[in-house]
């Protein structure tokens, strides 16, 4: 559930931040890159967020 409401939340900073930099196209690209990135990080490296952190201990 953490994840989705993460990724809802990612979502709508990318609109917003894609919004704000409507005329610059050069800028909306490396935006996306950038904040695509960080959200994989954020995915692999914060642990409420992790797919099966849980079931990776009991293996």
């Amino acid at each position: 559930m953490a994840r989705i409401v993460f990724t809802v939340l990612w979502v709508a900073v990318l609109v917003l931040v894609n919004r704000s930099l409507h005329d610059t196209v050069w800028a909306q690209y490396l935006a996306t890159f950038l904040l695509g990135g960080l959200y994989a990080l954020a995915l692999s490296k914060v642990g409420i967020l992790r797919a099966g952190s849980r079931s990776e201990g009991s293996k």
